[in-house]
C-alpha cells in the first residue's frame, strides 16, 4: 500500500517552499527507518498552501528485529546450588527476559552470559500517527508564527491534515487540527472540501488538477505551464518573454495555477535605464518584462495570478495601477540622481564607513583608483590609464545614489549609467561590470578596463578584511570574501594579467595608511591558495598539483598554471616516476643535517659517484642557464623538468657506492652541499616534486 500526507497551510512565503520540501523528504525517510518500515520511495511536492509527501509501497509492519546484548562473566550464571545469582537475575530482568532464556557465549576474553532479545515488529497503520506528527512538527522556517493555545512555532499557521495509509485515514492531531480526507481549492474559491479517497499521487494530483478551478500540484507541471502561458501573452504581441529563472522558480511557490495576464505601460518609462526598469517588473512586483528579438525592452508586461478570473480586465487594469506606480517611483529616483552626479555621490561615500579603522568608502574608491593605475601601468596598458583612473575613482559613487539605496542589486550598473550620461561612455561598461562576476562562476568583465578596476577593487576588500583580521571561518563569511577571491583569482587565471598575487596584494597594503595594524594579512596568501586551488581543478588539473609549486604566490597565476600543467605531463613518465624516490632521500637526509651550505669543493670530491653527480650539477647549469627565471609557458616548463630527470641514475649511483655521513666533517660537509645543489632544483627552483 501507499501512504500520504498533506499539511494545507496558510499562505507560504515563495522562498520557504523548496527547502520544507527538502526536509519534507529527509525527515520522512528518517523517519521511517527509524522505525524499520521498508519502503520504496519517497516524494515531496506542494504549493504554498499544501505540502504533500507521498510513500510508495510502505510496508505493512515494521521489521522484526534480534540483539545480543553482553552481561557479567558466565561464572555468575549460577551459584553452587544450580540457582541463578542475583546478578544473573537481574541481568535478565534488566533486558525483559526470563533468566532460563541466558545464553553462554565464548569471547576472545573468555565465556559471558549473553542475553538474546527478539523485538516484534509492529503494524504501520499504528506507527504512522506518531511518524506524520512528528513529520509536521518537524518541519523548520526561517520564520514562524504562534496562532493557537499549544504554541506550535510554524511557517504559518496549520489549517488542515490529511493522512491516508491505503484508503484508510490515519487519526492524528497537530496544533489542535485533527487529520481527515479532506483538501481544498483555490483559497479564492471558496472553502467546499475535495475528499482525498486514497493515497496515490497520481490519483491525488488528477483529482486537484480536475477541480472547476484546477490546482497543479506538482511544481514541474506548475512550471511548464507557467513558460507556456507567459510565453504565448508575449507571442500574442510579436515579442518574447524574458523567462529570468529565478522569477520562474519564485512564481512557480507563490501560483497553484499560473494564469497569465498582460498589460502595456507608458512609452516615457522606457526612457529609464534597461535594467532599472526589468527590476523593479521583476523584483518588487514580480512581472516579466517583454523584449524585442534584439533584446530590447518593449513597453508591455506580463504579470501571472493564481487561478482563472472572469473579470480579467479588471485584473489587468489592477496591475498596471500597481506597475505604474512602481515605475513613476523609479523616474522620481532616477531624475533626482541625474541632478545630483557622480561627484557628488562621491562626495557623500566619505560619510559611508568601509570597515572599522579603515577609513570610509570615499578612502576606499581612492585606493581602488590608485590599485587600478599602478595595475595600468604594470601591465602596459597606457592606452587605458584615463578610462581606467576615472572608473576606479567613481566605482562605488552610485552606492549613495537614490536608486541604488532603493535597488542594491543595480550597484555598479547605475554607476555606469551616469557615466555615461555625464559623457563618459569610455568608462561606463567598466563602472557597469565593476562587480563582475556577480557568482563564483558567472560571467567576467567584457572589458580590459572592467577587469582591471574590478581586480583592484577585489583585492582592495580582501586586503583590507585581512589586514584588521576579518577572516571568513567555517560557513560565516559575512563580506563574501570567498566570492570576492574567486573573483580575482578568476580575473587573473582567464584574462591572462601578467601579474603576480603577492605583488597586488603588496602594493594593496602600501596604500593603507601608515600605521594601519596588521592582524591577519600572512593569512591571506593561505586562504586564496584554496581558491587557486579549487579553480585549477574546476579548469581540469588535478587536486594536489598546485601544492608543489613553491612560489605559485609570487609568479603570475598564469605561469603557475603552465608549470602545474607541465608537472602532470612529466610526473607520468618512467624516469620521472622513478626520480621521486631518490628526491626524497635527498631531502630526508638534509632534514636531520646542520649548517649545510651550497658551497662545493671539487678537490674533496672523492668517489667517482659523487664526481659524476658533481657534473651532472655542472651539465643541468650550462644547459639551463638563465632560462629557469625566464620560463613561463608549459612547453619551457617541460623542458627545464625532463632535464632534471637526468639526476635520476647519478643519485642512484651516489646513494649506493657514497657513505654521506663521513668521519671528516670537511669530506661530509661537502657532500651535504652536493645534495643541497640538487634539492634546490628538485624541491625549489621550480617547484617540489616530492609533493607529486
Amino acid at each position: 500500500m501507499n501512504a500520504l500526507l498533506e499539511i494545507g497551510v496558510e499562505h507560504l512565503p515563495a522562498r520557504f517552499m523548496a527547502p520544507a520540501l527538502k526536509q519534507l523528504e529527509t525527515l520522512t525517510a528518517q523517519l521511517l527507518d527509524e522505525k524499520r518500515i521498508a519502503y520504496k520511495s519517497v516524494e515531496s511536492f506542494g504549493t504554498y498552501r499544501r505540502l504533500v509527501v507521498f510513500i510508495e509501497e510502505i510496508a505493512d509492519k515494521s521489521a522484526d528485529i534480534q540483539k545480543e546484548v553482553k552481561g557479567p562473566p558466565a561464572k555468575l550464571l549460577k551459584d553452587a546450588n544450580g540457582n541463578f545469582t542475583p546478578q544473573s537475575a537481574g541481568f535478565a530482568q534488566k533486558n525483559g527476559i526470563a533468566p532460563e532464556k541466558l545464553t553462554v557465549v565464548e569471547t576472545d576474553k573468555g565465556p559471558f552470559i549473553y542475553a538474546v532479545i527478539k523485538t516484534k515488529g509492529e503494524k504501520t497503520a499504528k506507527l504512522l500517527p506518531e511518524i506524520f506528527t512528528r513529520i509536521v512538527t518537524g518541519l523548520e522556517f526561517a520564520k514562524n508564527m504562534i496562532w493557537e493555545e499549544s504554541g506550535l512555532r510554524y511557517g504559518r499557521p496549520i489549517r488542515s491534515l490529511i493522512g491516508l495509509y491505503g484508503n484508510k485515514v490515519i487519526k492524528f492531531s497537530v496544533a489542535g487540527v485533527h487529520s481527515n480526507r479532506n483538501t481544498y481549492p483555490l483559497s479564492s474559491f471558496g472553502r467546499k472540501p475535495i475528499k482525498v479517497e486514497k493515497a496515490d499521487k497520481f490519483y491525488y494530483a488528477d483529482l486537484l488538477r480536475s477541480q472547476p478551478q484546477p490546482i497543479l500540484v506538482l511544481p514541474q507541471e506548475r512550471r511548464d505551464a507557467l513558460i507556456k502561458t507567459v510565453s504565448n501573452e508575449a507571442k500574442v504581441r510579436g515579442y518574447q518573454a524574458d523567462l529570468d529563472p529565478a522569477l520562474i522558480e519564485e512564481t512557480v511557490w507563490f501560483t497553484e495555477h499560473p494564469v497569465a495576464v498582460s498589460g502595456d505601460f507608458e512609452i516615457k518609462f522606457l526612457t529609464l535605464p534597461k535594467d532599472l526598469v526589468t527590476t523593479v517588473l521583476k523584483k518588487q512586483i514580480k512581472m516579466f518584462p517583454v523584449l524585442n528579438d534584439k533584446g530590447g525592452l518593449e513597453p508591455y508586461f506580463i504579470a501571472v495570478r493564481d487561478g482563472i478570473s472572469v473579470n480579467q480586465n479588471e485584473v489587468r487594469d489592477g496591475f498596471k495601477k500597481v506597475m505604474s506606480a512602481r515605475l513613476s517611483d523609479a523616474v522620481f529616483f532616477f531624475e533626482n540622481d541625474k541632478k545630483e552626479g557622480l561627484e557628488k555621490f562621491k562626495e557623500k561615500l566619505k560619510n559611508v564607513q568601509f570597515l572599522e579603522g579603515l577609513g570610509s568608502m570615499y578612502d576606499k574608491s581612492e585606493r581602488t583608483r590608485r590599485l587600478a593605475d599602478w595595475l595600468c601601468e604594470k601591465l602596459g596598458k597606457n592606452e587605458l590609464a584615463k578610462t581606467v583612473d576615472y572608473a576606479g575613482s567613481y566605482a562605488y559613487a552610485d552606492l549613495a545614489s537614490h536608486v541604488v539605496y532603493e535597488f542594491p542589486e543595480l550597484q555598479g550598473y547605475m554607476g555606469g549609467r551616469y557615466a555615461a550620461l555625464e559623457g563618459r561612455t569610455d568608462a561606463a561598461q567598466a563602472m557597469e561590470e565593476f562587480y563582475f562576476p556577480l557568482t563564483s562562476s558567472s560571467e567576467l568583465p567584457n572589458t580590459e578596463a572592467g577587469c582591471l578596476v574590478s581586480l583592484a577593487g577585489k583585492i582592495d576588500t580582501l586586503t583590507g578584511n585581512f589586514l584588521i583580521g576579518q577572516i571568513p571561518t567555517g560557513s560565516e563569511d559575512p563580506f563574501a570574501l570567498r566570492r570576492q577571491a574567486f573573483g580575482a583569482v578568476r580575473i587573473l587565471l582567464e584574462k591572462g594579467l601578467n601579474v603576480s598575487l603577492k605583488e597586488l596584494v603588496e602594493k594593496s597594503a602600501s596604500l593603507y595608511p601608515a600605521g594601519t595594524p596588521d592582524k591577519g594579512l600572512k593569512e591571506l596568501p593561505g586562504f586564496l591558495f584554496q581558491r587557486v586551488a579549487s579553480i585549477l581543478e574546476q579548469r581540469g588539473h588535478q587536486a594536489n598539483s598546485l601544492n608543489a609549486v613553491s612560489n605559485w604566490y609570487e609568479i603570475p597565476l598564469t605561469q603557475a598554471e603552465a608549470l602545474v600543467s607541465a608537472l602532470e605531463t612529466v610526473k607520468q613518465g618512467e624516469n620521472f616516476a622513478l626520480l621521486m624516490e631518490p628526491a626524497k632521500r635527498v631531502c630526508n637526509i638534509l632534514k636531520k643535517s646542520e649548517d649545510i651550505t651550497e658551497e662545493i669543493d671539487e678537490k674533496k670530491l672523492l668517489l667517482p659517484a659523487e664526481k659524476a653527480l658533481y657534473e651532472k650539477i655542472y651539465e643541468v647549469d650550462c644547459a639551463l642557464g638563465c632560462s629557469v627565471s625566464k620560463a613561463c609557458s608549459k612547453e619551457e616548463y617541460l623542458q627545464i623538468l625532463k632535464t632534471y630527470s637526468a639526476f635520476r641514475e647519478p643519485l642512484e649511483q651516489f646513494f649506493k657506492d657514497v657513505m654521506v655521513n663521513d668521519k671528516d666533517a670537511s669530506i661530509r660537509k661537502n657532500r651535504l652541499a652536493l645534495l643541497a645543489r640538487v634539492r634546490r632544483y628538485l624541491t625549489q627552483t621550480l617547484a617540489d616534486i616530492t609533493k607529486l
